[in-house]
């Protein structure tokens, strides 16, 4: 049995993936409302939430899920899909993920295992929480709203005092290239994308989908195949903003929805189409 194995943030996971295009526009809190049914709703044959972190899904087992690029690059590859990808997920979230995944021999059951990671926006961080037990990420950009809840506070602090972009591609540079050594030794092959950002890392991973295209992130690449000139843009944050020109040209193009500007059912199909080129089992 081969196994997908991916990570990532909403895009990945899949969040708003099941809207079509061609539906009528959908009020604000009835899309709310379906995408957190969507996410709770359980998987009778497994009995788990659809959502689930490191869950083992086949062909016809993702709900709504099922129209995500990482779902559709599932069903063409004939392989199940472990999927860590989440809505709201940072890059420091997804590695711990990695560490806590491959520190066991569950990937060890398969036959033929590939790795597929979208690296997202470096301005989120993952603090632990005592009182909830558990970890939140948190959003730190200019544009967000702040509010006087204690959360924002820490926001505010966050971005003000800890928070340097450069400083934080640079470590991405460094993750990526102590898990290319990782695969390899283990005989894994795996991919990186940058998902809705280009990034100038200092590595250069062999392992980069479109590696040596300027720019090479999924966003930017299906606005370019759509017919946009692209001029340089605005860092994309992906908190339910349209925050630059590439994603409100793809809001124009139907090809997000315009609501949570996650891809929709055409959007995800075309970026499946894009990653499948270059994403290949032995």
């Amino acid at each position: 049995m081969k196994a997908l194995i991916t990570f990532g943030c909403s895009w990945t996971h899949g969040i708003g993936s099941w809207v079509d295009n061609n539906l009528p526009d959908i009020e604000p809190e009835r899309y709310k409302k379906i995408t957190k049914e969507a996410q709770a709703s359980v998987n009778p044959a497994l009995g788990i939430s659809f959502s689930t972190p490191g869950a083992e899904w086949t062909k016809g087992m993702g709900g709504m899920y099922q129209y995500s690029y990482r779902s559709l690059l599932t069903e063409r590859k004939d392989c199940v899909n472990i999927n860590f990808g989440e809505g709201g997920s940072s890059n420091t979230k997804q590695f711990r993920r990695a560490e806590e995944y491959f520190n066991t021999d569950q990937y060890k059951k398969y036959d033929e295992v590939i790795v597929l990671w979208g690296l997202t926006s470096t301005a989120r961080i993952e603090l632990w929480f005592p009182e909830k037990n558990r970890y939140k990420t948190f959003f730190l950009s200019n544009n967000i709203n702040l509010k006087k809840r204690p959360k924002d506070l820490i926001r505010k602090i966050l971005l003000e005092d800890h928070y340097n972009h450069d400083e934080e591609v640079n470590r991405l540079s460094i993750q990526m290239q102590h898990w290319d050594d990782y695969f390899k030794m283990k005989g894994i092959r795996n991919y990186w994308y940058d998902t809705f950002n280009h990034h100038n890392y200092e590595y250069k991973s062999p392992n980069m989908i479109m590696g040596d295209k300027n720019p090479r992130d999924l966003m930017s690449n299906l606005c370019i195949e759509q017919g946009m000139k692209l001029q340089k843009d605005g860092y994309h944050y992906s908190f339910w903003a349209p925050d630059n020109d590439r994603i409100k040209f793809l809001i124009k193009k139907r090809l997000v929805n315009p609501l949570s500007v996650h891809p929709n059912k055409q959007g995800s199909l075309l970026l499946a189409d894009i990653l499948d080129k270059y994403v290949n089992f032995c």
